[in-house]
């Protein structure tokens, strides 16, 4: 399967995470490429049967250019899968549900439960969150 996972990261919390969510899947034989929310436009992605978006929150919400590329993106197929992944220092974030609305809107399907983490400090470190990483990535490839 072809995965892409497109993330934001402004302490280096999120990309080490998703980094480790990348091998987990190559171990599982899955093809998998990494691209950044900042990097990357919305129209250059690659085709992939699954897409996986991750962005911390700031302050309950996504940040400006994660928003903006979200709302830009044009899925491939209008039965694209997707995940979900955040970092948050506070449970009353909203920011995945508002990314899950930006992509029910454009007719993508929910492949997994949101995968979140919590920050035990504005710039880190995480909660322990590797067993729980390996579940969220056997919950992604099945099909």
């Amino acid at each position: 399967m072809k995965i892409n996972i497109i993330y934001e990261s402004k302490f280096g919390n999120g990309k080490k995470m998703v980094e480790e969510l990348a091998e987990i899947l190559k171990e599982k034989k899955q093809e998998v490429q990494l691209f950044m929310f900042t990097s990357s436009k919305p129209d250059s992605l690659p085709e992939a049967d699954l897409y996986v978006f991750h962005s911390p929150t700031r302050q309950f919400m996504l940040p400006l250019g994660v928003r903006s590329f979200i709302k830009r993106f044009k899925p491939p197929n209008k039965k694209a899968r997707y995940g979900l992944m955040t970092t948050y220092l506070d449970p009353r974030t909203i920011a995945l549900k508002k990314m899950d609305a930006f992509l029910q809107r454009k007719g993508m399907v929910k492949a997994v439960d949101d995968f979140k983490v919590k920050a035990l400090e504005l710039k880190g470190p995480l909660e322990n969150y590797g067993d729980k990483l390996k579940r969220f990535a056997e919950e992604l490839i099945k099909i």
